[in-house]
Order: structure tokens, then sequence, then C-alpha cells
């Protein structure tokens, strides 16, 4: 189907509903990795469905993992330049945590494009919110600024996110990173695999993806 479906279709991963469908019935199954595989190429019903599934997975896990499973959906929605994938994914999910943790301190952040939540406690998932902000803006400056406030949380994952960041900066930032061996789906593969998130050749040139409409207000 997916052979066909590139070659005839519009689409050259594939034809999103049928990505959307077999991603739906994988999430069902608690198949979850193979679930993401497709919904991030699916359709703009995609990212609840996902997000559903990482946050049901998560809460299998400790309380501090959240931001861990949030960034399986919104960090490839970015990379494959869907923002607004990206940012349903990352509300569905905070949505979610907020609902089940009345307890949990949490400062709501809006813009035109994005509803951030703060969480004290959770500074990985703050930083994947105003990450979602500063894409709207595109200035290199400030996605420098913001990785550098986070520059020790992102440390202590090991450079697990590492080149999912350069990659983002890259595509919206205009943030040259060294040329490597290193290709897209390799590295989305490094994300998807390895189980729980508790637990080449050279690459063209990356097209950068234009920021949407700057929101007002944001430093």
């Amino acid at each position: 189907m997916y052979r066909w479906s590139k070659k005839f279709g519009d689409y050259p991963s594939g034809d999103p509903e049928l990505h959307h469908v077999v991603g739906s019935l994988y999430a069902d199954e608690h198949e979850a990795e193979e679930a993401e595989r497709h919904l991030i190429l699916g359709t703009k019903d995609s990212p609840e469905v996902l997000s559903r599934m990482e946050y049901e997975w998560y809460k299998e896990d400790e309380s501090y993992t959240a931001p861990l499973y949030c960034a399986r959906a919104v960090l490839p929605y970015l990379l494959v330049a869907n923002v607004r994938a990206a940012n349903a994914s990352y509300r569905a999910f905070v949505s979610a945590l907020a609902a089940d943790n009345k307890g949990l301190s949490v400062q709501d952040v809006s813009s035109q494009g994005s509803d951030v939540r703060i969480f004290p406690s959770l500074p990985l998932l703050n930083f994947l919110g105003l990450l979602l902000l500063a894409v709207q803006k595109g200035t290199p400056d400030l996605f420098r600024q913001l990785k550098n406030k986070y520059a020790a949380n992102i440390n202590e994952l090991g450079g697990t996110w590492d080149t999912a960041l350069e990659m983002i900066a890259e595509m919206y930032f205009g943030i040259q990173r060294p040329r490597q061996s290193n290709p897209l789906f390799d590295m989305m593969g490094s994300l998807f695999g390895g189980g729980a998130p508790g637990g080449g050749q050279n690459r063209p040139a990356a097209r950068r993806v234009e920021a949407p409409p700057a929101a007002e207000g944001l430093d």
C-alpha cells in the first residue's frame, strides 16, 4: 500500500490518510513506536491520537519524564515542518497533564499561535512550549537565548535531543550546523527507537521553514 501511494499519490512519504488509519490502529494496540512513525506523517487529526497515546504511555513511567513523552510528538512534527501539528500535540499533552494533576503549579502564557503552560517542576516541558513560541518569530538570538537558559536541563538527557535541536535551529532560525552524516529519518529513528524515553551519507542542506507571523509581546 505504501509503495503504491508513494508511486501514484501526491505525497512522497505516502498517503496521510493511510498513515493516520494505520497509526491509529497501532496506537489502539499499544504499539507506540510503530504508531509514532505513521501518525507523524498523518492528517490534522493525528496529533490528538498521538498525544493521547504518548500521555497514556507516560502515565506508566515516573512523573518527571513527562517532557520526554511530549517531545516524542513535538520534535518530530517540527522536523517534518508541521508546526500546526506540533502545537496541537503540545496543547493536548499538557492539557491532559494539568487535568490529571490539580496540585501542579501552572502559569498560562498565550500568543497568536500557541498556548503555553509553564510548569515550574518540569523545566524541559517549559522549554518545548517556549520553543514553539520562538518558532513563530524565527529569530536566531531568541533560539540561542532559550537553549542557553535550559542548557543544563538539556545536557542531562545525554545528547538525546541534540540532533533534533540542531536541525530545528537550521530549519526555523537559519543557524547552520556542522555538515555530518545524520539524515533526517536516521535522526527520527533514534527518537522513536530504544523503547520508553525513561529508559550514513552526507545529507543535503536543509530548507529553512518560514516562521508564522510573529506573536505580539513576545520577547
